[in-house]
């Protein structure tokens, strides 16, 4: 009766859901600002036009990349504490049940890799596993851990041994290796069939992504985000409104301060001499840091919006069904990008700049929004979660809404 009661739909915190939608709607306009992984730099004729292009492509980098992940990623980390502690409060440990659920996502992550090479899924599930053992860990433990983590101990080694030449300043063999994958992709995505798009992601795509992953130490970031997530929860402030409200003013400007250095030193590392392979490892490390000052300034602006503005939360609550089907709509957002902009499709790699590819990703963003809010309205879940659900479960589960 305990698992039975546990597949009954709950009420949902509606702003969490409205914070994973926009961070989804960011995640799409920068993978197609990225081609879905197609590399290509459009070039245009008009030397006012390039300019205008290269500013909107430079924006977009500046307000998405890097940010819209670290909230989804930080969101992943307080949902596994809230299913956690939603079962244990009926006296059932969902531990091995959550390790099944991330095996599920595994294998949904794989098969959504064969369309878009550069999907996350396969990555959530494996560095998921570690928030199992972690659940019990004391906070303060949990704490200084995610601090480690957030150094990124290995990528400054690096770059130190980069800048005193104890190594060659240049790409390694993990770089080079993911450099020649992707430069394969450009050209079987841009004249590749899609059965040859498939083929390629099978192995050689998910190498490419796995390198990335290992050679830009995000491993390390996305676990230090897990485990935050997961502290959040266990704080509780996402159970009470004055508690959010409270704790965004506070973090708010600290957060702006903390971006606002490390970006001044990622802007600054070329004026000091840093250059070659250091200065693209330096400015990965730095980035990192100022992205998470970023992603603190985006959530503390985002709860006070939400709570405090009633035109604000209005809006946000369209944007919430985006949330609730995270899922499928960041499946579905794979198909539309290959057809979008790979060569078997409509080729807007190639043949579109970066202001007409932003036009067309606001254009898909709206449809996900409407799709999504006429969905929830007539069913509990979004299709691929009602899928997960019932696989986690292996059990019947209601999906249309009673009239």
């Amino acid at each position: 009766m305990k698992q039975q009661s546990s597949i009954i739909p709950k009420k949902r915190i509606n702003s969490i859901d409205a914070l994973r939608g926009l961070a989804l709607i960011g995640i799409l306009i920068w993978h197609c600002i990225e081609h879905f992984d197609l590399v290509h730099t459009p070039v245009l004729d008009s030397p006012f036009w390039q300019s205008v292009d290269d500013g909107v492509h430079t924006v977009a980098r500046f307000i998405f990349q890097g940010k819209a992940y670290a909230i989804f990623s930080l969101l992943f980390g307080l949902s596994f504490f809230i299913q956690m502690d939603s079962q244990a409060d009926k006296g059932y440990d969902f531990r091995l049940r959550f390790l099944w659920r991330l095996f599920i996502l595994l294998i949904l992550g794989y098969l959504n890799g064969l369309i878009y090479m550069g999907e996350f899924f396969v990555i959530y599930a494996t560095v998921g596993v570690i928030l199992i053992p972690l659940y019990k860990v004391p906070t303060k433990w949990l704490i200084g851990l995610g601090a480690i983590l957030f150094l990124q101990v290995p990528q400054i080694m690096e770059f130190v041994s980069l800048l005193n030449n104890n190594v060659p300043n240049e790409p390694n063999k993990l770089n080079i290796e993911m450099s020649d994958l992707f430069s394969q992709a450009a050209n079987v995505f841009i004249n590749g069939s899609f059965w040859d798009v498939l083929s390629f992601n099978t192995v050689k795509g998910q190498t490419a992504k796995l390198l990335w992953f290992i050679n830009e130490y995000r491993y390390l970031q996305l676990a230090g985000l897990f485990i935050f997530g997961m502290l959040i929860g266990r704080s509780g402030i996402h159970k009470s409104e004055e508690k959010m409200v409270k704790y965004s003013k506070k973090v708010m400007p600290y957060a702006f301060a903390w971006f606002a250095v490390f970006y001044a030193i990622v802007l600054l590392l070329p004026m000091f001499g840093v250059k070659d392979f250091a200065l693209e490892v330096g400015i990965g490390l730095f980035q990192t840091y100022a992205n998470l000052g970023m992603l603190l300034v985006y959530v503390s602006g985002f709860t006070l919006l939400y709570y405090k503005s009633k035109s604000g939360r209005k809006v946000m609550d369209k944007i919430a069904p985006v949330g609730r089907m995270s899922v499928t709509n960041y499946m579905a957002q794979s198909f539309i990008g290959i057809f979008l902009f790979y060569g078997f499709g409509l080729n807007m790699a190639v043949e579109c700049s970066y202001l007409q590819i932003v036009i067309v990703a606001l254009f898909v963003c709206a449809f996900q929004i409407f799709y999504s809010n006429w969905w929830i309205k007539r069913f509990y879940y979004g299709p691929m979660e009602w899928i997960w659900r019932m696989l986690t479960w292996l059990k019947p589960v209601p999906l249309r809404r009673k009239e």
